[in-house]
């Protein structure tokens, strides 16, 4: 019988369900045949909102290092930005702690990092998962899979709920939940990694277990659904979402990633009367920072846009990029004007960093930037570059306060 640790690193708010990716993962494998019989599963979440300071010693001291890890043929630790720095000392102590089995890494740091690189990068790992790691960490549990990097696609259509399997709690009332209708996103912008997972495709779920999920959260009444797909309003699938959210009369906030340019007066209507917030990442409204991102932005159907749903009292929130290419603090001070001249009351905006896998990450030298590590979990920030210096960067770090005081790095 193998019997598989799933170590994860969450930022879990209060209130919220737990991880979803993770969740995905579980569900997936709990609904093989071979589960219990072949092989069975245990989840130890670090939940890193609710830790003042992270690091080795407070995994040490933690409930992980007093379970019987000889118990264990495999982990799977979850690989991110915010606990990478850490993992290969965690597989040392996990070893020296009385764990014998093989070692499975996945996340974003391991789907974005050159495959000839992982295996100098994280030495002792047995598995390494780029992309989607539902099929991966199964074949690896039920088959004889060679070790080294592993990718395999996932049939969306076939892949269960966590909600509807019950493998993520449902509390009555519970406040706020991550949830999915589509994965992936066609688009290029060069500093997003969403694109990059399965080569600019996006897989959607099956409907009709959609629907079934958005009744779920009718019975518990949930607060808030944080729909996770990176554009929301693209495909064939979510107008009929919406008019499903409509025909129930679901009450829950829906918090919407969209693409404002793709926005349409039928789109508008299928969420009229509905509780909905709509997120739209503009980035940037200086021609030069749009191309050099490849964000593309179409400004006079974005604003366009903004009239509409300014008109129809739809609740919006429109999010920026500071330390772009080509970036000054006045181009900077520009797009934050121009969106409040345009109405805009709330806008936040993020710093700018680079992750493995995007083009961006690879012209770090053209552009001369120069990344320091910020914030609870240290994650390289980029500071200077060869349009603005780390004072003007700080300058506009302070204009980013003043959006959002509580948006802070």
């Amino acid at each position: 019988m193998k019997k598989l640790l799933i170590i994860s690193f969450d930022l879990v708010r209060e209130g919220e369900c737990q991880s979803y990716a993770i969740g995905s993962l579980i569900s997936r494998l709990k609904s093989h045949e071979a589960y219990e019989t072949a092989y069975t599963i245990d989840w130890h979440s670090f939940n890193l909102l609710s830790i003042e300071s992270f690091d080795l010693n407070y995994c040490l001291s933690s409930e992980l290092f007093r379970k019987n890890l000889s118990e264990y043929t495999h982990i799977a630790i979850s690989c991110y930005v915010w606990s990478n720095s850490i993992v290969n000392s965690l597989i040392d102590k996990l070893f020296e702690c009385g764990f014998h089995g093989k070692i499975i890494l996945g996340g974003y740091e391991i789907s974005y990092s050159n495959k000839e690189e992982l295996k100098y990068i994280y030495p002792k790992a047995n598995y390494l998962v780029k992309g989607y790691a539902e099929e991966c960490v199964l074949d690896i549990l039920t088959k004889n899979v060679a070790e080294g990097v592993i990718e395999k696609s996932v049939n969306f259509y076939a892949l269960p709920s966590p909600y509807l399997t019950s493998t993520l709690t449902l509390t009555k009332n519970i406040s706020k939940i991550r949830w999915e209708t589509k994965r992936g996103c066609p688009y290029k912008c060069n500093f997003c990694a969403h694109r990059d997972l399965t080569g600019k495709k996006v897989n959607y779920h099956e409907l009709s277990k959609v629907f079934e999920e958005l009744s779920l959260f009718k019975e518990f009444n949930v607060g808030k659904i944080n729909i996770l797909d990176p554009v929301f309003n693209i495909g064939k699938d979510y107008l009929e979402i919406l008019k499903e959210v409509k025909r129930i009369s679901l009450n829950s906030l829906l918090s919407l990633q969209v693409r404002p340019e793709l926005i349409t007066d039928e789109f508008l209507d299928a969420i009229e009367g509905l509780n909905v917030f709509l997120e739209f990442g503009i980035q940037t409204l200086n021609e030069e920072e749009n191309k050099a991102i490849k964000r593309g932005n179409n400004l006079p159907k974005i604003f366009e846009t903004f009239k509409k749903v300014k008109e129809r009292n739809i609740r919006y929130e429109v999010s920026l990029i500071y330390g772009l290419p080509h970036q000054t603090v006045s181009s900077f001070s520009h797009s934050i004007e121009h969106l409040k001249n345009l109405g805009c009351t709330s806008i936040t905006a993020f710093p700018l960093m680079l992750l493995k896998g995007t083009e961006l990450y690879d012209l770090k030298h053209h552009f001369q930037f120069r990344e320091i590590p910020m914030g609870k979990y240290n994650i390289p920030t980029v500071v200077e570059s060869n349009s603005f210096t780390e004072k003007e960067w700080y300058q506009m770090y302070e204009m980013a306060l003043q959006l959002n005081p509580n948006n802070r790095i």
